[in-house]
């Protein structure tokens, strides 16, 4: 079967246009391979790349939460432990009155001359009720120092919240001592409401201690 006269000529002529055809050929064939097979393929990848990314991140976010999650129980842990010791340490409503009368002994055994003990109305704070001691005692600096000591030393917690001395004239030695000491109870309630201006204050939660030691 004979060829057209056009393709005969361009197969019996010179190489060099036949080389050129053909690399012309193979470059629109690996084009349109390309961009029918590669292409998708390509765009696929990119788009796999750019969600490993974001999960590499979102790994990594997670990771950091995890790490703070961690820190947060062990910080909470530490907090209910100290909060275990420092309620080990509050004396309970019924546990109040043999505080007051610790804190007077001590007083006593110190060589003070108690003039004033007088428990105030609970003031309530954050978990705790505050219960202010006022007391009005005369001795020196030492025996001072002595209570101070015997307060420290307390199984339930007592703070100086308030220290005012006078010197005496009749003895260089002695002083009146002005004090108010608060001592906490726990509280599992939130606090009152506050009071509404002309309602009768509230009593005391435990009874005061007597001179004679009983309360």
């Amino acid at each position: 079967m004979a060829l057209p006269p056009p393709i005969q000529n361009f197969i019996d002529g010179p190489k060099l246009p036949k080389v050129v055809l053909g690399l012309v050929g193979v470059v629109a064939i690996a084009a349109v391979s390309y961009f029918l097979l590669l292409s998708p393929v390509q765009v696929r990848i990119d788009a796999l790349v750019v969600k490993r990314t974001q999960v590499t991140a979102e790994v990594n976010t997670a990771r950091a939460q995890v790490a703070e999650l961690e820190r947060f129980r062990r910080e909470i842990a530490e907090l209910e432990k100290r909060l275990a010791l420092l309620k080990d340490r509050l004396p309970s409503e019924k546990e109040t009155p043999t505080l007051y009368r610790a804190v007077s002994t001590a007083a006593e055994q110190s060589g003070l001359g108690v003039s004033l003990f007088q428990p105030k109305p609970a003031v309530p704070k954050d978990v705790v009720n505050e219960i202010p001691i006022t007391i009005t005692a005369q001795g020196s600096y030492h025996q001072l120092a002595k209570f101070f000591e015997r307060v420290a030393g307390l199984p339930r917690l007592v703070n100086v919240n308030e220290f005012k001395m006078t010197g005496l004239t009749k003895s260089k030695d002695s002083m009146k001592a002005d004090l108010t000491l608060a001592t906490y109870m726990y509280r599992t309630t939130p606090p009152p409401p506050p009071a509404k201006p002309g309602a009768a204050p509230a009593k005391p939660t435990a009874s005061l201690p007597s001179s004679d030691g009983r309360s």
